[in-house]
């Protein structure tokens, strides 16, 4: 297994400037408040990435850090239970990345890993793992010391005889973990989206593996509260199949298929015993500007609309509260965070930020 790559050129010199002005860049001043939000910009590549940043507001939507990123698709992002933010750095036009930055302490540290963590990260026994899409030819998985920071290779796919095998998300429990990759169809056959599933034991050992068939797309994966994960099909609306695959690692089986919501889940989120699903359809090929919002909690499902067209990207829940983040190409004053009342459906700007990608929110 492997335990370190080289770095891309033009990565290594934005980081060595950055380590020389960190300090200055990224540093709160001394009377900066405490960041409530963090908002992660880095996922605009038709304008090249150039409004990459990390950045904190306070309770009042007031800026209290700002620290420039690399000009690289940043899409894996996480704050962990000590409030540091680990970020992937995956490719840009160029070439390919293969970096983890961790925040902490108003500093960066760099830690490296496998080529485009852009498939999310999961802290699973005590180990951050980052999901490694490689070139889309095949993926690898990769546990990082949270202490050490040291970093090792603990899993390899190929794509075999497919045409791809694209990794696209990983999350956790206590017992298992779960990684989703899309690909071709095994068959060469149909034109449609397909995906598979591997999970891993406590010791980081496969447990198995599931082809979930023919029109699926998954890119978000939820664990829920009795074990199980919600698979999130974002391809469900190509044949009316259902869009919640729920998987029970201990089977190896889907065991409950739900048709809640809008049939294009996206992104998902839990907290406070609900589960909200950022809707929207992700696909290269099928261009669709409906955008909407399905909260599960209690039994039962709603969904509420939200305004067409918005680049709604991200969704996250803390105490009763759900956030969004949206960002659309351009200079947006709309880019940012949003607040949506769930009682009201009263959707209101509580951070401008351009290119607002991701929401990382504090305990």
């Amino acid at each position: 297994m492997k335990s370190s790559t080289t770095m891309p050129t033009r990565l290594m010199l934005f980081l060595a400037a950055a380590a020389v002005l960190a300090a200055a860049a990224c540093s709160p001043a001394p009377s900066a408040p405490a960041a409530e939000y963090w908002v992660v910009a880095g996922t605009n590549r038709g304008e090249s990435f150039a409004r990459n940043c990390l950045a904190g507001y306070d309770g009042d939507g007031r800026l209290a850090v700002h620290c420039p990123l690399p000009q690289y698709y940043i899409a894996s992002a996480l704050l962990d239970a000590e409030n540091r933010i680990w970020l992937g750095v995956a490719w840009n036009d160029y070439e390919s990345a293969n970096e983890i930055l961790l925040w902490q302490n108003n500093s960066w540290q760099t830690i490296t890993v496998g080529k485009r963590p852009e498939a999310g990260f999961a802290v699973f026994q005590d180990k951050l793992v980052a999901g490694c899409a490689e070139a889309g030819v095949g993926f690898s998985l990769w546990q990082v010391d949270r202490d050490s920071l040291s970093a090792r290779e603990f899993f390899t796919a190929d794509k075999g005889d497919r045409d791809f095998l694209l990794l696209t998300a990983v999350a956790a429990n206590d017992q298992y973990l779960v990684a989703a990759a899309l690909h071709d169809d095994p068959m060469g056959e149909l034109d449609s989206s397909n995906t598979s599933i591997w999970w891993f034991d406590a010791d980081f050992q496969p447990a198995g593996s599931l082809y979930l068939g023919p029109n699926t797309a998954v890119w978000s994966i939820v664990p829920l509260e009795d074990g199980r994960f919600m698979l999130l099909n974002n391809g469900a609306h190509l044949d009316g199949s259902a869009a919640l695959l729920i998987f029970d690692p201990v089977q190896g089986a889907v065991t409950e298929r739900r048709r809640e919501g809008a049939g294009f889940p996206y992104k998902g989120a839990a907290g406070d015993g609900k589960i909200c699903i950022l809707n929207r359809i992700w696909s290269s090929t099928r261009i669709d500007d409906r955008r909407s919002l399905t909260v599960i909690a209690g039994g039962k499902a709603e969904t509420i609309a939200l305004p067409d067209g918005m680049g709604f990207v991200d969704v996250a829940v803390r105490g009763d509260k759900v956030y969004l983040a949206a960002w659309q190409r351009g200079a947006n004053a709309d880019d940012g965070v949003y607040e949506l009342d769930l009682t009201t459906g009263e959707l209101r700007q509580i951070i401008a930020h351009y290119d607002a990608s991701a929401i990382l929110l504090p305990k």
